[in-house]
């Protein structure tokens, strides 16, 4: 029978091996935990799923391979644990043995100490909670006493803990007028129709960005799109994933949208300039969404040259300087961009540069700048706003996480079904949305240098001319 006894400031159980022998296993904060471990190996024994803990003596990066071989991961998961096991766990604790891992002050120093060396409050918490995984799974198998790493609730600063939680670029959302103008901006800097259907995509209907990027026409029906495919970015490496997990799903498309879909289906050439006769991102050569070259957007190029300066207004600096302004021909608003001067000197007159490959703007131009429009936003912060609509327009719950590939967790979501009166509703509130924002896009000019926008805003006016006549008659 597991008996504990007093060790300095812990506490050691005692119990007894299936061969006779006995032993031991210190580092417990209380007699009681103690008992309780001993108990279980001994329980273990008898149920012959007893682990020796003296595999304990193993070292923690040949526990965490041995680990590694087990896991089943989604490949973007998989990559962000090898990074931290990598660059953080391992030359950190990979020479030591999983046994010795009693103290949580040392880990609680290790994860700050992370924070000091310039990786960011994100990255050393996620580094320790890899690190808790691992050695829940070593104690489960008997090698450590306790789980030091695992954050005990209520601990660390408060001020510290509520940072993390408000800050960040993906809290950043936008108002359905913020994402037309997001649109109307990115189709100026590309010079393409496609980026203003694609932003207005992304906002109305919470896809995320691998979603929109790996739509191809036969996910295209009528008022709906089936998601079943993502174009998934690893690595370097783009290829054709099912869904984030399996969030296989219809999203719904109101008039608007549907027509803006249709047209862009009917109008792309679809196929990507992949090598070889079956692409190699695994498509099947119909994408709505294509960079001018046929080839497939990437994350960090878009948001660098397009998503980012149109939101934020400057193009992306460097870690020492601030990015330039977007410099606009303001004889048209919102204004069409032109190439970036050099910045004036204080003091000095300032003469517009002239040369090859640099557009001449006379003084009647009126150069501007933007403005910042939604400072921080992300493609993924569209995720954000759309989400956020719809808590503002009161759709059920149900209905938001099926939008979303999200799930409703608990009894509330077994017992939570969609009907055709929700989706009604949904779809009718999305395309209210749309016509107020093209309304209050109006006030600030009945034209856009976007053709595929002024189009809209003609129809837009003409509806609104039409209804003023009704109403006066």
């Amino acid at each position: 029978m597991a008996y504990a006894e007093k060790r300095g400031n812990k506490w050691r159980v005692r119990y007894v091996r299936p061969d006779g022998s006995t032993a031991s296993q210190s580092g417990f904060d209380t007699k009681q935990a103690a008992l309780h471990w001993g108990e279980e190996q001994e329980a273990g024994i008898r149920r012959h799923r007893w682990n020796d803990p003296r595999d304990g003596a193993a070292l923690l990066a040949d526990w965490v391979e041995l680990w590694w071989a087990g896991q089943d991961l989604e490949a973007t998961t998989e990559a962000k644990y090898r990074y931290l096991i990598d660059h953080h766990i391992v030359p950190a604790f990979g020479n030591r043995p999983v046994s010795t891992f009693t103290s949580p002050e040392e880990v609680v120093a290790w994860e700050k100490r992370t924070r000091t060396n310039g990786f960011s409050h994100r990255t050393a918490a996620d580094a320790r909670s890899l690190l808790g995984t691992i050695l829940g799974d070593a104690k489960e198998r008997g090698m450590v006493a306790s789980n030091v790493a695992v954050k005990r609730r209520g601990r660390g600063r408060k001020r510290t803990r509520r940072t993390i939680a408000v800050r960040g670029p993906e809290k950043v959302w936008a108002t359905s007028l913020q994402a037309l103008l997001l649109a109307e901006r990115c189709a100026l800097l590309s010079g393409r129709d496609d980026d203003f259907v694609l932003i207005v995509l992304a906002a109305y209907t919470g896809m995320r960005w691998g979603e929109v990027h790996g739509l191809e026409r036969p996910a295209c029906r009528l008022d709906r799109i089936q998601i079943d495919w993502q174009l998934r970015e690893l690595a370097g490496r783009l290829e054709m994933v099912p869904p984030k997990d399996d969030s296989h799903r219809p999203v719904d498309l109101p008039p608007f949208l549907a027509a803006l879909v249709s047209d862009q289906s009917t109008r792309t050439r679809g196929r990507c300039a992949c090598q070889g006769r079956t692409p190699e991102c695994g498509g099947r050569g119909q994408f709505l969404f294509l960079s001018p070259d046929g080839g497939h957007h990437r994350r960090s190029n878009y948001a660098r040259r397009i998503f980012q300066p149109a939101g934020d207004g400057r193009y992306p600096g460097g870690t020492r300087q601030a990015g330039k302004r977007i410099l606009v021909e303001a004889t048209g608003w919102p204004g069409v961009p032109i190439p970036p001067w050099p910045d004036a000197v204080a003091g000095q007159p300032f003469v517009p540069p002239r040369g090859k490959g640099i557009r001449v703007v006379d003084e009647d131009a009126s150069p501007a700048v933007w403005l910042p429009l939604v400072e921080g936003l992300t493609p993924h912060g569209l995720r954000h706003s759309h989400k956020t609509w719809m808590l503002e327009d009161g759709i059920p719950e149900v209905l938001q996480a099926e939008r979303l590939g999200h799930t409703v967790p608990g009894i509330r979501g077994v017992y939570s079904h969609i009907s055709d009166g929700m989706r009604d509703e949904l779809k009718a509130k999305l395309q209210r949305r749309w016509e107020q924002s093209l309304a209050q896009r109006l006030r600030f000019g009945a034209a856009s240098p976007v053709p595929l926008l002024n189009r809209l805003l003609e129809a837009a006016q003409a509806k609104g001319t039409a209804r003023g006549h009704l109403a006066s008659a």
